[in-house]
């Protein structure tokens, strides 16, 4: 098995604005520069709320330049990974104004009719639209979906899932399914299970932050992203190595040392850590060696770039100041030493074997998944103990 290396992406100066202030020049200049650093596949992100302007439309336009962003991937010789729904997102819900009530209030993603219809129409025009492309890589469903809205009982999570996965099937069928799911997935009891979300897809992924984890040692805790890998192996059952679709940490400025700040997270206060960048390269390679060693298939860095500080009076990066930062590219296009942990390791996985192949998935999960999710947060601080006690014996 290759080891995988994927980037997320926003463009620098536009981030999450991407589809309304559309530039294809600077997305394939983007591109040309994630290939160089060594990366494998791109994920990008349709904006549910510019890509479905209201119930039974999907804005054509939109699709179009959905398509415009896989071809430069794959001009560059990249292969990409579409997220179909994404309301979620850096710090902030972009609802589409149609799905908000008279009291300001979301409609059920997961039960309402309405909403579901919406949701299968636009996955099936996108992945319509991009169906027969042998550079998309995958289809991802949604990006950490639970955090916009948790569904009512387990089996509506796992409806939802079904729905929108069959409807991918029929319209590019041969691509493979995947569901942004993250580390709330296998520590809270949210309804959107790892093992439910592992029967609907083809492949199993996981996002995982020290940043955003209480049971992390550190903010700079190299062992839980690959413990929250081998963790969703136990969980799903399904005997699939795990891809680490997202995982990184914010930087300081250029030269600064690393240090705390209060920052706001979903409008509450909240320590977060601005780590120098040279702590940010050590960070990304000693995650990386153990993603390897450990069994993972891949890993995907959030993310490309810093974002343009003309940016920074928009919501919400006026006021989530880690997320102007989490780049490997600064915004003026010049790389972090960490973009250099990246074309280094592809360099080596290219000459040969970065380890033993198949690598060994260590064995985490010592109950039943049924057990675990009658208290996972319990669990999972219980079992990352016996990881790191693990590692220190």
């Amino acid at each position: 098995m290759t080891f995988e290396l994927g980037i997320n992406y926003w463009p620098r100066r536009s981030a999450m604005w991407m589809w309304r202030e559309f530039d294809i020049a600077e997305v394939r200049g983007d591109m040309a520069q994630i290939a160089d650093i060594g990366f494998d596949v791109v994920r990008f992100f349709a904006m549910t709320r510019d890509f479905l302007p209201d119930a039974r439309s999907v804005d054509p336009r939109m699709v179009e330049r959905l398509a415009e962003v896989a071809l430069a991937a794959k001009d560059a010789g990249l292969k990409s990974m579409p997220t179909l729904i994404t309301i979620n997102m850096s710090g902030r819900f972009w609802w589409p104004s149609w799905m908000i009530d008279a009291q300001g209030d979301p409609g059920d993603l997961f039960s309402d009719p309405v909403i579901l219809r919406s949701q299968s129409l636009l996955v099936e025009t996108c992945a319509g639209a991009l169906a027969g492309d042998e550079s998309i890589r995958a289809f991802d469903l949604s990006n950490e979906i639970d955090d916009s809205q948790r569904p009512r009982s387990r089996d509506a999570g796992w409806l939802w899932a079904s729905l929108l996965a069959n409807t991918v099937r029929r319209a590019a069928p041969g691509v493979p399914v995947q569901i942004g799911a993250h580390l709330p997935s296998i520590s809270v009891p949210n309804f959107i299970r790892v093992d439910d979300i592992a029967s609907v897809a083809d492949e199993d992924v996981m996002h995982a932050y020290p940043l955003y984890s209480k049971t992390a040692r550190s903010f700079l805790d190299p062992e839980l992203v690959p413990f929250c890998c081998a963790l969703t192996a136990g969980l799903t059952g399904s005997g699939r190595p795990t891809l680490m679709q997202e995982f990184g940490l914010c930087t300081a400025a250029r030269g600064e040392a690393g240090h705390t700040i209060i920052d706001d997270f979903l409008g509450r206060p909240l320590s977060q850590y601005l780590a120098s960048e040279e702590e940010a390269a050590t960070y990304y390679s000693e995650v990386l060696e153990r993603l390897i060693s450990t069994g993972a298939s891949g890993a995907y860095a959030w993310c490309y770039a810093d974002y343009d500080e003309r940016l920074f009076d928009r919501s919400p990066i006026s006021t989530a100041m880690r997320e102007r930062t989490f780049g490997l590219v600064r915004p003026d296009g010049s790389e972090k030493p960490a973009a250099d942990v990246f074309r280094k390791l592809r360099l080596r996985r290219d000459a040969g074997p970065l380890g033993e192949s198949p690598a060994r998935i260590p064995r985490v999960l010592d109950i039943s998944a049924d057990d675990y999710y009658a208290d996972p947060q319990m669990h999972f601080d219980r079992l990352y103990v016996s990881w790191i006690s693990g590692l220190q014996s």
